[in-house]
């Protein structure tokens, strides 16, 4: 029987009595078994069945919002990634390999490390003050980290690509980028030069973040 067809008394009896479980914790809204059927007060009668006890967590609240995983990922997909930050308790991250670009940020604008988009969340297309790390050599930097299509330069895939605050003594093969606070929302410049500078406002504002956040 495959596991996800089983019923909630079933996977009371085969899973968790078979596990010799002594007690369980769950949040309010838990459901389990074949089509969610089961719900905390069937798993508190199940518990008294089976020989287990069933805890049962009030909701963690952030001001006015219910610390859940849907939660947390609409305020990333939204941009909002200091606010998923307080939720997670850490800064939300992505980390992938070092892939090479098209070579027009160290000519036109800054020189960046492009990561290859994983496949986890990306923050909404925009700006945002980051720290980076290079999980090879351990190295950590303030950054600015542009998520988005690149359309001043006609971009048609996402890439995310980061401006390091500080020397790069070894090139990173593999790197983490932390989000610590959306910037501004990914727009079309009229030329490079004009994206440059908004690229140096973009960093005297992450500094003054920085100083803030650590």
């Amino acid at each position: 029987m495959l596991f996800r067809s089983l019923s909630a008394a079933e996977f009371a009896a085969s899973t968790l009595q078979g596990l010799n479980v002594k007690a369980v914790v769950v949040g309010e809204n838990f459901r389990f078994g074949h089509k969610h059927a089961g719900d905390v007060h069937l798993l508190r009668a199940l518990g008294e069945k089976h020989g287990f006890r069933v805890h049962v967590c009030a909701p963690v609240r952030l001001r006015d919002a219910i610390v859940s995983s849907s939660e947390v990922r609409e305020r990333i997909a939204t941009g909002s990634v200091s606010r998923a930050a307080r939720m997670l308790g850490r800064w939300y991250a992505v980390e992938g390999e070092v892939v090479r670009g098209h070579g027009i940020g160290s000519k036109q604008t800054v020189p960046t490390l492009n990561l290859e988009p994983p496949a986890q969340l990306l923050p909404a297309d925009g700006v945002y003050a980051t720290h980076t790390t290079d999980l090879e050599h351990g190295t950590h930097w303030n950054s600015v980290t542009n998520v988005g299509l690149r359309p001043t330069f006609g971009g048609t895939s996402r890439t995310v690509e980061t401006f390091l605050l500080g020397d790069l003594v070894d090139s990173p093969t593999k790197i983490r980028v932390e989000f610590l606070a959306r910037l501004r929302p990914e727009r079309t410049f009229p030329n490079p030069e004009s994206l440059k500078q908004q690229i140096f406002k973009d960093v005297s504002r992450a500094k003054r973040l920085f100083r803030y956040y650590g």
